[in-house]
């Protein structure tokens, strides 16, 4: 276990290491700084990290050895995996990993696991350097608040925005889709239009996946109004507002490509890179692979906008922070210093604009990254988009039993989309199971 007084001494020597990634010139001139003793040198340090991820990993344990010489080994798994794998390494015998990437919604899990140290008095000490108040305040708190205290530091801000080909939609004289309404119309005009090019109006992530099907519906529920639990009075998820929202995403998978079911990350990014929908409702980077050649048969034809708005008087525009991951030092980290030590880099002001000028799949966590000359220029379509959906984005809840709580709403949203129930008995039996676990 490491105590207090232990992560209060090792943020002490990580102080006299790091300068706002400057170290101090050598004392004698005739030496380049690069002649110093890297502090780590020798050193290791293992980070739990998933898939999509990998790009940005690899680059970030990259600058981290230059510039303190120690080495990052990234263990990839699928993001499904994550929490799984970290639970698995605290309780093994001899514990493998130093730093969790972890989906912000396990949060709650992993404290009451004890699976992450405390790391507040961490983050004030060093408060100038780290400037937590920077942070995008909508998923500060979500990704590292626990209990009055926090566990971890914001790495990957993810939210949605909508997409849509601009060629497409010219052809068929559509605006971008301000409302869920307009969303309904420009799906069913270009897949009814379009089909037998093999074209489709939009892609709908449905699979079964919480992270995803969630996300899909959490689009929905948060425009107009909902919500999936409310601290003061439990579950919600059979609410009226939720109705109406399952019930639009019914209507609108009529005209997305065949299947939702089958339609998770990749194939939507996939079918809307390769020109096969007019619209996806997706991460941001997705903005960046469309200009990237590599990746994209669209480049300049592609336009991007916050999620439609909600109809009713509780309308409005609200992206949830679906995904999302943080980063936080294992209890049982074989080599804590160096753990502490990556987790300060990774999480510096610096560091995270150089994150969000590579194509990695990482989005901003950072207001000072939003507004940033160089973010501008790199994503000059994208960021003002990110910009608006950041500034009313909605958490999803961070209770021990989510993983559970998500499961079983992923199972009845599956049964809703292939007709096998009723939105409102999808619902109804989503929110009996729900109060069943929690007052259990």
């Amino acid at each position: 276990m490491i105590g207090l007084a232990g992560i209060l001494a090792i943020a002490g020597l990580a102080a006299g290491i790091f300068h706002l990634g400057k170290r101090e010139a050598p004392v004698d001139p005739q030496f380049s700084a690069r002649s110093a003793p890297l502090p780590f040198s020798g050193r290791k340090v293992t980070v739990l990290t998933n898939k999509p991820h990998l790009r940005s990993a690899e680059m970030l344990g990259d600058w981290f050895r230059e510039e303190t010489g120690a080495v990052v080994r990234n263990v990839v798994v699928n993001y499904e995996d994550m929490t799984r794998r970290a639970l698995e390494d605290i309780s093994s015998a001899s514990p493998k990993l130093d730093v969790f990437m972890f989906w912000y919604v396990d949060l709650g899990l992993l404290v009451q696991a004890s699976a992450l140290v405390d790391v507040t008095d961490v983050i004030e000490q060093r408060r100038a350097e780290l400037r937590p108040e920077d942070f995008i305040p909508s998923l500060y708190d979500a990704f590292t608040l626990y209990q009055d205290r926090r566990w971890a530091l914001p790495y990957d801000g993810d939210t949605h925005v909508l997409f849509y080909r601009k060629s497409l939609f010219a052809r068929h004289r559509l605006s971008p889709p301000e409302t869920w309404e307009d969303y309904l119309n420009a799906a069913r005009t270009i897949t009814e239009q379009e089909k037998t090019r093999g074209i489709y109006g939009t892609a709908i992530m449905a699979p079964r996946n919480p992270m995803i099907i969630v996300s899909s519906f959490m689009n929905r529920l948060g425009s107009v109004g909902g919500t999936l639990y409310d601290p003061r009075t439990g579950p919600a998820v059979n609410s009226p507002e939720a109705v109406r929202a399952l019930t639009a995403m019914i209507e609108q998978s009529r005209y997305a490509l065949p299947t939702p079911m089958e339609t998770d990350w990749e194939v939507s990014r996939d079918a809307f890179l390769s020109g096969r929908v007019g619209m996806v409702e997706q991460w941001t980077d997705i903005g960046v692979m469309a200009q990237d050649a590599s990746q994209s048969l669209i480049q300049n034809d592609w336009g991007v906008v916050r999620m439609p708005r909600g109809s009713g008087d509780q309308g409005r525009h609200c992206a949830a922070l679906n995904a999302g991951f943080s980063l936080g030092i294992s209890e049982r980290a074989p080599d804590p210093e160096t753990a502490l030590s990556y987790l300060l880099f990774a999480s510096r002001p610096d560091i995270t604009l150089r994150l969000n000028l590579i194509n990695g799949g990482i989005d901003p966590v950072r207001l000072s990254v939003l507004y940033d000359k160089a973010y501008l220029d790199f994503a000059p379509e994208l960021a003002p988009a990110v910009q608006s959906a950041m500034q009313n984005a909605s958490a999803w809840p961070r209770l021990p039993q989510a993983i559970r709580l998500l499961e079983i709403l992923t199972d009845c949203l599956i049964r809703a989309l292939e007709g096998q129930m009723s939105p409102q008995e999808a619902l109804d039996q989503a929110q009996s199971r729900w109060r069943q676990i929690l007052e259990g």
